[in-house]
Order: C-alpha cells, then sequence, then structure tokens
C-alpha cells in the first residue's frame, strides 16, 4: 500500500480552505489537511518534518494565503523559508498561494526564486479552474522550480510591459 501525497492548507479565509481541500479531495489521490490559523499549520509542519528539521519534510506541497493582518515578511510562506535555510539538507517544500490581493509587490516577494519560490499564485476568484492541474504538475511531475520560474519571468514581463 503506497501512501498519497500530503497536502497542507491554510488560509484565514475557511471557506477558501474547505473548497480547496474539496477539490483536491474529489481526485482521490492526495490526502489534504486543513487548518485555520497559523498555529496549527505550524504545528503540522512540524509534525511532517524529518529529522527533526534537517532534511526535507513529507509535506508534497503547501497550499496558503496572504495574512492581511501581518506584514509581508511575517507570512507562512517566509517563516516555512525560514525554517528550510537553517539546514544545507533541505529542499524548498512547493508552495501554492491562493489570494485575492492583488498586490504587484507581494506577488514579486511571493515568486522571487530566492526568497518566495512559489510555484504557482492563484487568484481567489479563478483557482478552481487550474489548482489540480497545477497541483499535479508539482507533486507528480517535480514542476515547482519549473513553474516558478515560468510565473516569475511572466512577472517581469508585465512589469516591464507597463
Amino acid at each position: 500500500m503506497s501512501l498519497k501525497p500530503v497536502v497542507l492548507l491554510y488560509d484565514l479565509n475557511n471557506t477558501l480552505v474547505d473548497e480547496s481541500a474539496t477539490l483536491i479531495g474529489k481526485t482521490g489521490l492526495y490526502t489534504a489537511i486543513n487548518t485555520y490559523n497559523e498555529t496549527n499549520a505550524i504545528e503540522a509542519l512540524h509534525q511532517y518534518d524529518r529529522a527533526f528539521g534537517f532534511i526535507t519534510n513529507k509535506l508534497s506541497c503547501v497550499i496558503t494565503g496572504w495574512n492581511s493582518y501581518k506584514k509581508p515578511r511575517d507570512q507562512l510562506l517566509f517563516r516555512i523559508r525560514s525554517e528550510e535555510k537553517r539546514s544545507p539538507l533541505r529542499n524548498f517544500t512547493p508552495v501554492i498561494i491562493i489570494t485575492e490581493d492583488h498586490r504587484l509587490d507581494l506577488k514579486t516577494l511571493a515568486l522571487d526564486p530566492i526568497d518566495g519560490n512559489v510555484a504557482a499564485y492563484l487568484h481567489a476568484d479563478d483557482f478552481q479552474e487550474t489548482l489540480i492541474d497545477t497541483l499535479h504538475k508539482i507533486v507528480f511531475g517535480d514542476r515547482a522550480t519549473e513553474l516558478n520560474s515560468i510565473a516569475f519571468a511572466r512577472l517581469r514581463h508585465e512589469g516591464e510591459a507597463t
């Protein structure tokens, strides 16, 4: 019996978490862990750590959003990245951000390959159309880095066009 890849979901918007979990659950391919506050999300992250956090954790992907009550650098994404940078034996955990916040500065921070390195930046109004396909590419296609490169290049191209 093989275990399903584990996807951690966290957002302050409980409806968004539930809707994402329903979409993921319908595939039958993943185990989704729903968290509705950052404390539970951090606890879940630590439960899936391997070798006390020295090597890459067992999570296949984290799906999160922006917490408008926190500064950008205090977001869950950057807490994850900070933990990962502590050990040279850890790789980045793939992250998908789903947000209603269309601020260019936040999108740039998230997609920056050195800082945020998110695989996809989806908007809350239409993420349902692309979430599962994106998740499949990340988990089964091992294309998180490629997706980040494409999204970051698009963002830079859009910035130059304006």
